[in-house]
This record gives C-alpha cells, sequence and structure tokens, in this order.
C-alpha cells in the first residue's frame, strides 16, 4: 500500500506524469503493433522464418545507430526527441496502411519504426532522475517498470489481437497512429530537461562517440551488481520478442485456434502480471537479485508447462472422475490448461524487470545515464540477433514444442547463474552529482 501511496504521489507531478502517459501510450502502441504485424507476415509467408526476420528489422537499426543515441541524448534536451519519434511512428502506421500486403515493404517501415523506437525509450529512461528527486528515484523506477511490463502485455494480449479480430488490420494502424499522436502530445507537455555537459560542437560530440561509449562501458563492468542487472534487463527483453513470435504459431500448431484468439486465451498473463507487480517490493525485500532470480525460475517452469500442455491434457482425461471445461466454459480443455498456466508466468515475468531496472538507475552516473540506457538497448538488441535469427528456422524444422523446452532449459540455467554470481553487497555511497534544472512546463 505504502509504494502505490508513494507511485499516486508522484503522478501529481505534472511533469511526471506526463512523461508516463507518453511513455505508456508509445510503448503500448509499440508492442500491439510487433504484434499484428507478425500475425500479418505469419498470414502472408506461412513461415515463422519471416516472422524472425521482421523481428530482425525491428532491432537491426540499433547495431549501427545504438552507439550514438546515447551520445546524443546526454548532451541535448530530450523532450523534442519524444515529441519527433511519436510523431514518425504515427507516420509509419499510416504508410502500413496503405502498404501492408506487401511483406517486404513491411520490413522497410518496420526499420523506420524501429529508429524511432531505439531513440524513445532510452530518452524516456534517462529523463527519469532528471525531473525526478532521488528520495522518490525507487517508486519512479517502480511505475516505470510496472509500465513497461503492462504495456507489453495489453498491446501484445489484449490490444493488437482484439483489434485485428473487430476491425482488422487497418483498424489496427489507425488505432496505432492515434496512440503515438497522443503519445506525442503528452510529451510536448513534459517540459526542457537540459543535462548539464561540455559544450561541444556537433563534429566534436561525434568523434568523441568511441570513447564515451568505452566509457560507459568501461562504468558497468567494473560494477558486478549494474552488468548483472543489465544482464538481466537484455533477457527479460529478448524474451518479449521470442514470446511474441512464438505465440502466433503456438495458437496454430497446438492450439488450433486463429492467431487473434490469443486475447482470450493469455488474458490471465496480465492479470498475473498485475499481481506479481503488487509483490515485488516483498520479494524484494532479500534482495533486488534473489527477486529476479524467482522470476527466471517461475518462468522457465511455466514455459516447461506450456510445452508439454498437450500430454499433461491426455493425463487429466484419463484421470478418473477428471472434468472437461468445455462443458460449461466456451474453451478447450487445452486452452483452459495454456489460461492456467499462462497466469503464473504473467506473476513471474513482473519480477524481471524492476528489480534489475532500479539497480541500474541506483548506480549509473549522471552524466552517462543516456549512453549507460541505450547500451541497454544496443546490447539487448544485438545478443538477442541470434536467438531471434534460429527461434523461427527452429519452430519450422522442429516444432513449437522442443522450442518451448529449450526456452524453459535456458531461464532455469541463467537462473541458477544470477544466483549464484548475485550476492548483493552494500549499497554503493551516494554519488556526487548536480541536479539538472527543472525547466519550463508546457
Amino acid at each position: 500500500m505504502r509504494q502505490v501511496a508513494r507511485s499516486r504521489a508522484l503522478l501529481t507531478d505534472p511533469r511526471f506524469r506526463n512523461l508516463w502517459l507518453s511513455q505508456g501510450i508509445a510503448q503500448t502502441a509499440q508492442n500491439a503493433l510487433l504484434f499484428a504485424l507478425l500475425v500479418i507476415v505469419l498470414e502472408i509467408t506461412g513461415s515463422s522464418i519471416h516472422t524472425s526476420l521482421l523481428v530482425l528489422c525491428f532491432i537491426l537499426p540499433s547495431i549501427p545507430l545504438g552507439f550514438a543515441v546515447g551520445v546524443l541524448l546526454d548532451r541535448f534536451d530530450k523532450r523534442p526527441v519524444l515529441i519527433v519519434t511519436n510523431l514518425v511512428r504515427a507516420g509509419a502506421c499510416i504508410l502500413f496502411y496503405f502498404f501492408h500486403q506487401d511483406v517486404w515493404v513491411v520490413y522497410g517501415i518496420s526499420m523506420i519504426v524501429a529508429t524511432a523506437g531505439l531513440f524513445f525509450n532510452p530518452a524516456v529512461a534517462a529523463l527519469i532522475p532528471s525531473i525526478v528527486p532521488r528520495e522518490k528515484l525507487v517508486p519512479a523506477n517502480s511505475l516505470y517498470n510496472f509500465t513497461l511490463t503492462a504495456s507489453q502485455l495489453i498491446g501484445i494480449v489484449f490490444i493488437a489481437p482484439t483489434l485485428l479480430k473487430s476491425v482488422g488490420a487497418d483498424g489496427m494502424f489507425i488505432a496505432g497512429a492515434v496512440f503515438y499522436l497522443l503519445a506525442a502530445g503528452f510529451a510536448l507537455r513534459v517540459g526542457s530537461v537540459h543535462t548539464p555537459t561540455e559544450k561541444r560542437s556537433l563534429s566534436e560530440t561525434f568523434t568523441s562517440m568511441p570513447t564515451e561509449f568505452r566509457d560507459s562501458w568501461r562504468a558497468l563492468s567494473s560494477d558486478k551488481m549494474a552488468l548483472l542487472a543489465i544482464s538481466q534487463l537484455i533477457v527479460s527483453s529478448t524474451l518479449v520478442l521470442l514470446f511474441a513470435i512464438l505465440i502466433p504459431r503456438y495458437m496454430g500448431e497446438v492450439l488450433e485456434v486463429p492467431a487473434d484468439s490469443a486475447a482470450l486465451v493469455f488474458a490471465p498473463t496480465g492479470i498475473g502480471a498485475l499481481i506479481g507487480l503488487r509483490f515485488v517490493p516483498w520479494f524484494s525485500r532479500r534482495g533486488k537479485n534473489q527477486a529476479v532470480v524467482v522470476g527466471l525460475a517461475g518462468v522457465a517452469v511455466c514455459l516447461a508447462l506450456l510445452a508439454l500442455v498437450e500430454p499433461i491434457a491426455e493425463l487429466w482425461k484419463s484421470a478418473p472422475g477428471s472434468v472437461d471445461p468445455s462443458r460449461f466454459l466456451r474453451v478447450s480443455l487445452l486452452q483452459a490448461f495454456v489460461m492456467l498456466f499462462a497466469a503464473p508466468m504473467g506473476f513471474f515475468y513482473a519480477l524481471l524487470n524492476a528489480p534489475a531496472q532500479t539497480v541500474l538507475h541506483e548506480r549509473a552516473p549522471a552524466d552517462m545515464r543516456g549512453r549507460i540506457f541505450a547500451t541497454q538497448v544496443v546490447s539487448a538488441n544485438f545478443i538477442s540477433l541470434i536467438p531471434l535469427l534460429l527461434v523461427g528456422a527452429f519452430v519450422d524444422l522442429l516444432g513449437i514444442t522442443p522450442v518451448l523446452l529449450m526456452l524453459s532449459m535456458g531461464l532455469g540455467a541463467l537462473a541458477l547463474v544470477s544466483n549464484a554470481v548475485g550476492s548483493e553487497p552494500k549499497p554503493p555511497p551516494p554519488r556526487a552529482e548536480s541536479r539538472e534544472p527543472q525547466g519550463v512546463g508546457v
């Protein structure tokens, strides 16, 4: 209850409230757009390899541009970044409306959307410590991560399947454009925030990028807890992309229902995540890393259960006195078990982001925040390239069940490593930093 009260108090600050609304709306639109495009590409091509190529288009721009993003964000006012990137993505949704039947054009437009998102997400993360007092940073991070997780679940599980089923792809793209325009409007009201940095020309800024990024990596690698936290965040973001790729194929291959039925089948994931986010402070009492370990292990178990849902359903039917839920519910036995396993998966996934992100916020130097959060995005996208490229081919070759079991085993191994490596030391002493000027709201 105390955490909820603190979050409500933060939202009384108009600058933070507008930043939070811009973040939530834009990230929800981004996740809904990604899932809708995955369904469309799968319908056009019938191949999971092409869905992997689509996700690859969303992460490729970060490889050449990511190193520049962080340095630029540390040099310039971040509010125009929020406004322009949302307007660009609104325009991209209009392009999707006209050209979404051509898969190669979809790939090209997706890279534009991804480039805009590459600037938007680190800008939001870097702005939080600039407009929130240090004593309110933990509840601000909790609310940020609550919104991040909620936007993933709402966009992928609810909005995209519902809109695809009710108004089709055209309606989905129009709604996406409206969402991004709303996000730009709220970003306009955040106000200017200037980071005190050494004045340099644009050419000097670009020339210094390799050195400045090496400095940010050196700062991360010298801090074991910060390095572990960014590793956990990389796994968490990769897991969302993999989940988005696998859901359409899972719906058709295992449940034998259309992909747009995911809103019903995976709805318990969102409910579980909301409950899990309320329990993050309780799990974090024994250490933030321990909360992440519990989350990794829990998601691993749930993925294994989803992979084995067909033999589990057969065992249930053969048990004496078993009840078939299809007799009184509008779902099959397989769908009922998936819904049963989806709820705890959402609960445990909620434990992954918030503790790790809070560690990174607490330990990031003020003058490196843009670079460090851009480093997180670039690293997540670069490291996820191989599994995202392989997962489509593996699903086409082996089927969805073996792939889910491999993911489960990988997350279980990571939980063991995190538990062994991440015994938390005492918090570092507060860093000497000057507070950024508050700027003038609009």
